[in-house]
């Protein structure tokens, strides 16, 4: 299906993406580079009813199918196809693909220049581990691209592996006039440590889960609360229960992103004890709603923390300093409060919405010069 929302003619330098439609990250570029761009969107999926009510008034050209279907190997075939005659329709002058495996492979195929890929994780660290053949997929995507972009040092630094092109960083950040201090009541006078993420294994929903009973039973006057839905919610529930925290530790589901701020202002720390980050968006969007951080020390999640300014890095397999820095922002309320200050201040430096939409747009500024 092609759907098309206010298309007319334009001036403007045409931008086709490649990525999930539904993708709340490429939502929000699409809304940002709409301003100086006519932006088209293609993906494997079709728009939801949210993404269409966000994003109807931008100005934007679809091509999707008319539902979400299951993607399969026969499904693709028909994917590409319908790619390229949304390319000799468009007509783009920079086609970027979000996420270097499946949308930068489809990019790839097409032999069009200019052609910028941006890695979001997995398709870095995990896709081509799996085989010699996905290795060598990844390596003809890179070698095929005009650009490669990456949202940390980290991954880019996992991206060389694959490619000797250089590698521009082009951080995902926050808004920070939407994800600010929320004057909101304290809920019973408790002391609440809080995550926002999936319920997936990677996340250490579950070492947070421990590391808080630990917590607790020094400081009772406590609770945790996490936000999120995953594969994981059944079990995380049951290791609740198996621990006695069922009146203490609350799984509060998904929300939404525009109900994030209201939720982050109610915790006194965020934590964030994933086993494995390729950058921390979470982290970033507690920081600018001024809430201290309790981060893993790796590497994601160390370009985003400034080490006992913003919030604590720890060893996540050492409980007991998860607990200890716990109990320290607890006790001493007003170092927790400068820590959160000093957050928020320090997104606003080095790691606002504004500035990762520049940096992007000066990207797509010199490729055109070029080309």
């Amino acid at each position: 299906m092609n759907l098309k929302i206010n298309q007319n003619l334009s001036t403007k330098n045409t931008l086709l993406l490649l990525g999930d439609v539904n993708s709340s990250h490429l939502k929000k570029w699409v809304q940002a580079l709409a301003v100086d761009f006519q932006v088209a969107v293609f993906s494997f999926n079709g728009p939801d009813e949210a993404t269409l009510e966000d994003l109807r008034a931008v100005g934007v050209v679809w091509y999707c199918p008319e539902q979400n279907v299951k993607t399969n190997k026969f499904s693709y075939f028909l994917h590409f196809s319908r790619l390229r005659s949304a390319v000799q329709s468009f007509q783009p002058d920079i086609i970027h693909a979000h996420y270097a495996s499946s949308y930068g492979f489809f990019g790839a195929l097409l032999k069009k220049r200019p052609f910028i890929v941006s890695a979001w994780g997995s398709d870095v660290f995990e896709f081509p581990r799996k085989s010699f053949l996905h290795k060598h997929l990844l390596q003809f995507v890179f070698r095929r691209s005009t650009l490669l972009l990456s949202t940390s040092k980290i991954m880019a630094k996992e991206m060389n592996k694959y490619t000797n092109q250089k590698i521009e960083i082009t951080p995902f950040g926050v808004c920070t006039a939407r994800f600010k201090p929320e004057d909101v009541h304290p809920i019973q006078n408790k002391f609440i440590v809080g995550t926002v993420k999936s319920l997936e294994h990677v996340y250490g929903i579950d070492t947070l889960i421990h590391a808080f009973k630990d917590f607790h039973t020094q400081y009772p006057n406590s609770e945790c609360h996490i936000y999120g839905r995953g594969s994981k919610a059944v079990e995380y529930l049951k290791l609740i229960e198996s621990l006695g925290l069922s009146e203490f530790v609350f799984l509060k589901g998904y929300i939404s992103n525009e109900m994030v701020p209201a939720a982050l202002s109610t915790f006194d720390v965020f934590c964030a004890l994933s086993r494995s980050e390729s950058f921390g968006v979470a982290v970033l969007e507690a920081s600018s709603c001024a809430v201290p951080v309790v981060a893993s020390n790796i590497d994601g999640l160390q370009e985003v923390v400034d080490a006992d300014k913003t919030g604590f890095l720890v060893n996540a397999m050492n409980q007991h300093e998860i607990v200890e820095k716990l109990m320290l922002l607890a006790k001493h309320t007003d170092q927790a409060k400068e820590m959160g200050a000093f957050g928020r201040a320090w997104v606003q430096a080095h790691f606002s919405w504004n500035k990762s939409v520049s940096i992007m747009k000066t990207h797509y500024d010199s490729i055109l010069k070029i080309n």
